[in-house]
């Protein structure tokens, strides 16, 4: 088999894991990758969505005494096998519901949950602590601290920016004080904060105190 006819065909099994690759994208928080993983990660995605495919023709072909047949891994392995491009159609039309899967799985850290069971590892899942306290089911209420201008936020966390993006925090219902004085200076429906991470002190009064907070104070 040729060079030229071997990287066309792997371009071809990349087109599926590319489509995956670009859902799990969009769909989850994750660092800038490098190139080296983006092509990795679309390659494996591409293998799994093919591996899918080919289990469920064997399902087909189980129940319904059919005959069909995965041409794809014959055609990279056999130089006069011609590609199915149907076949390639039906694997990139599969490649969606597979990265919404994978996504569901990063989303939720079902790997991580599994991993703190079996006490594999403590890592959270998330890039940073930022994303794992704004991605926490009991952070809604927030205090923020603008020290470097003497301000108090309240309010409801309605959106906040990515860890790979600029900092950015949108909340609701939101009370503003004058931090040193404790003064209530005004209300608004929503504010947008735009500010650096390090600039800003957060407290999350919607968090329960462990029994530890009765420790005596000697």
């Amino acid at each position: 088999m040729e060079f030229s006819e071997f990287t066309f065909k792997i371009i071809l099994l990349f087109i599926p894991g590319i489509i995956s690759y670009i859902v799990i994208e969009k769909l989850t928080s994750h660092r800038e990758p490098k190139i080296f993983q983006t092509l990795a990660n679309s390659l494996i995605l591409g293998f799994v969505c093919y591996l899918f495919y080919y289990v469920l023709i064997q399902l087909i072909n189980m129940f319904s005494k059919t005959s069909f047949e995965c041409l794809f891994f014959k055609a990279l392995l056999y130089e006069y096998t011609e590609i199915n491009f149907g076949e390639i159609a039906i694997v990139t039309a599969i490649s969606i519901p597979i990265g919404f899967l994978f996504a569901f799985l990063i989303n939720y850290k079902i790997l991580f949950r599994i991993a703190h069971f079996l006490k594999v590892t403590k890592k959270f899942g998330d890039v940073d602590v930022w994303s794992y306290i704004m991605n926490s089911k009991n952070v809604e209420w927030i205090v923020v601290r603008d020290i470097e201008n003497d301000l108090i936020y309240e309010g409801w966390v309605e959106a906040f920016s990515d860890s790979t993006e600029i900092d950015e925090l949108f909340l609701s219902d939101v009370i503003v004080f004058e931090n040193s004085t404790g003064d209530e200076l005004y209300r608004t429906p929503g504010l947008y904060l735009p500010k650096k991470r390090e600039n800003l002190i957060m407290e999350f009064p919607s968090l329960k105190f462990s029994e530890y907070i009765k420790r005596p104070n000697n």
